[in-house]
């Protein structure tokens, strides 16, 4: 005999059931109904069934949760107000369900009464618990005595209803029932029915070992596997994978390249497990976060396994229930991490590469000069060219001794000056190549702007920028007129902060109301080392692993307001650098909050790597307060919330720089703007005109 002790149930005339009304005659969905067998019941193996002893008692709980405020119940006359809900347990005959089994209850004197209906309590939007103890079987079933050892095959069986009633002038209206698998009651001790079971437990051969043959299920009763747990468990120890090569065979590398493709396309998400799902599979935390089995057997079908169908507490079943490998998932992401790996060794190596050949460039280029060859003070360059010469250096020569000797040698090797003049003309031909298809990527990247702006046709060189500041007249505008960052539409747009009141006053104290702008200074012209990063950037964006780490789209969290091309200042947003002015409303207050959320196409890191708070609200001058502290100075993701204090300030201004994590941070070199990362200045003042 086992130690199982619950039932299984299912709807029980469910074309009985009577709906519900609110206060407004709404037709309210059922309610939530669960039914446990605390105690009573034992699993038969060998009748396939379910046993109870009819003067040992058994205990049900009921679990029932109404959604919303339940005030009427349908009636042959209508709508009619409720009076009071009953619970009713009764039993009856699986071979002749309309004869019903009186169900007893044990009194304090241990005497027997009828069970009556138990009166309840259900208030609306809530969860209502009833145990119903001391039950009994008024009767036994029939044929309970066996033939040569075996079960009856006569054998009849009982079921078990637990229905919820409505009470409207004393007539009683079914809202929901469910009903038991089959039951068999005997009048005596179950357990010599047992002979012949099969025994599943037994001692192992170490003491403390018990064996089990067969699939262990704990709160189921269909065990798919060798051990199926619905609830938590608890593990203090490490879970072990056979990994010995001697077991395996057909053994092949995995491409990592793949692995990161497909998790890169999968998606991470939180969620809530339905209530009936959860108190059916025992879960007590609802809310997780993990993956969708569907969107995974789309990208890798392996870790996706049907387990069969899966019935809820409220009745509800899911077909063809799908679970989830995370194993598979986890060896997915070790690929991944290796494949980075390899994309940041490439990346390396490359700037290596780069740095070899600007010094080589730089080398011949000196070589070439005709200066530098009659120009005494170059006597270290010429001792190492004489170095790797097989003739050696006179050791104390004057500087016009040493130039006739030096063009000498050079005169006895037609055969060099010729190669000089050839590699010289070679450089000459591949600096103008170069600065020509410069010129042709710089037109073709100035129409890469953000989303929506499409009339900005500036050309805006890669190479080094510097940021003026400057005060222009407050007379001056923007063109066009740029929407303020205000929230008149969450508070009231009456008091005036952070504006002067007076034009005179010390600009120590309070600065006017100026527009920080930022104007790109190119250096005179691009050197031979800011052409190989050229270069180099161009090979990075052609390569087939390069990811855009420009920003999708901006926008202010609190109030919606999105920044887009039309607060892009002119001349300076395109070829990997943007910078915006913002106008803050002279409405917010200084206590406003202010969240600038980034939206990004791929998983990149935005790093802030420089702010300026200096120009603080006279108001708040009087204050001891520090300037803004930041709990983090970058963010990983698609999605970029960062929360800025610029309502306090009359002016301030932020630097951010969006990367792929591990290629690129704030102490980049910025000549690999646009192919390594993106920078972003906003730029924030207050408009008091």
């Amino acid at each position: 005999m086992g130690t199982y002790q619950l039932l299984t149930w299912d709807r029980y005339q469910p074309g009985l059931w009577t709906p519900l009304y609110n206060s407004n005659y709404d037709i309210l969905p059922s309610p939530a109904y669960h039914v446990d067998t605390d105690k009573g019941f034992n699993y038969s193996t060998a009748d396939e069934s379910f046993v109870c002893q009819k003067k040992n008692h058994f205990q049900v709980t009921v679990h029932v949760g109404m959604a919303g405020d339940p005030l009427y119940v349908k009636t042959p006359n209508g709508p009619a107000p409720i009076e009071s809900f009953h619970i009713k347990v009764f039993g009856v005959k699986l071979e002749a369900q309309t004869h019903k089994v009186t169900i007893e209850q044990s009194q304090p004197d241990r005497s027997k009464k009828p069970f009556l209906p138990v009166k309840v309590s259900l208030p609306g939007d809530k969860i209502t618990r009833v145990t119903l103890g001391r039950l009994h079987f008024s009767e036994t079933t029939a044929n309970n005595m066996r033939k040569k050892g075996k079960p009856n095959p006569d054998q009849r069986y009982f079921l078990m209803v637990v229905g919820l009633y409505a009470t409207v002038r004393e007539e009683s209206y079914l809202l929901i029932a469910f009903m038991s698998e089959r039951i068999v009651v005997r009048a005596s001790n179950p357990g010599q029915f047992e002979n012949d079971s099969e025994v599943l437990w037994q001692r192992g051969q170490a003491p403390d070992a018990v064996v089990c043959q067969g699939r262990v299920g704990i709160n189921t009763d269909t065990p798919d596997e060798a051990l199926v747990v619905c609830g938590n468990a608890k593990i203090m120890g490490q879970v072990m994978h056979p990994s010995d090569r001697r077991a395996k065979h057909n053994i092949q590398e995995v491409d990592s390249t793949e692995q990161l493709k497909r998790i890169s396309q999968m998606r991470i998400v939180e969620y809530d497990y339905k209530p009936e799902f959860a108190s059916e599979m025992g879960i007590d935390h609802i809310h997780e976060t993990g993956v969708l089995a569907q969107e995974v057997k789309e990208l890798l079908p392996t870790a996706v396994k049907v387990v069969g169908d899966i019935t809820c507490s409220d009745g509800e079943r899911i077909h063809n229930f799908l679970m989830v490998d995370k194993e598979q998932i986890f060896m997915e992401n070790v690929g991944a991490v290796k494949q980075l790996c390899k994309v940041t060794d490439n990346l390396e190596n490359r700037i290596q590469e780069l740095e070899v050949w600007n010094t080589r460039s730089a080398k011949l280029k000196d070589m070439g000069s005709p200066a530098n060859s009659s120009n005494p003070a170059n006597s270290s360059t010429k001792g190492k060219i004489n170095r790797h010469s097989s003739v050696p250096p006179p050791q104390k020569p004057t500087p016009l001794k040493s130039v006739k000797v030096k063009f000498h040698h050079c005169l006895k090797h037609k055969f060099v000056q010729v190669s000089m003049i050839i590699l010289v003309a070679t450089m000459a031909f591949c600096s103008i190549a170069i600065t020509g298809l410069y010129m042709l990527t710089l037109r073709d990247d100035a129409g890469m702007l953000l989303p929506g702006n499409t009339n900005e046709t500036t050309v805006h060189p890669l190479y080094t920028t510097t940021v003026r500041t400057t005060l222009v007249n407050p007379t001056t505008t923007p063109v066009p007129w740029t929407p303020d960052v205000d929230f008149c539409s969450l508070i009231y747009c009456e008091e005036v902060f952070c504006c002067p009141t007076t034009a005179s006053m010390d600009n120590t104290s309070t600065i006017s109301p100026a527009l920080l702008s930022s104007t790109v200074s190119p250096t005179t012209g691009p050197s031979l080392a800011d052409k190989g990063k050229d270069k180099f950037n161009e090979e990075i964006r052609g390569a087939g692993d390069w990811t855009n780490t420009t920003i999708k789209s901006f926008f202010i969290k609190e109030n919606e307001q999105i920044i887009d091309s039309r607060y892009c200042e002119r001349g300076s947003c395109g070829s990997g650098n943007y910078s915006f002015q913002i106008p803050i409303s002279k409405f917010v207050p200084t206590n406003m909050r202010v969240t600038v959320q980034m939206n990004t196409t791929e998983l990149l890191v935005v790093h802030l790597c420089h702010n300026d708070e200096t120009f603080k609200c006279s108001a708040l001058m009087d204050h001891d307060q520090t300037n803004e502290e930041y709990n983090f100075m970058n963010t990983q993701g698609y999605v970029h919330e960062w929360p800025l204090p610029v309502s306090r300030f009359y002016r301030s201004s932020y630097h951010f720089r969006s990367a792929v994590a591990g290629q690129a941070d704030c102490n980049t070199d910025r000549g690999f703007v646009g192919a390594l990362f993106t920078d972003y200045h906003f730029n924030f003042y207050r408009r008091c005109e």
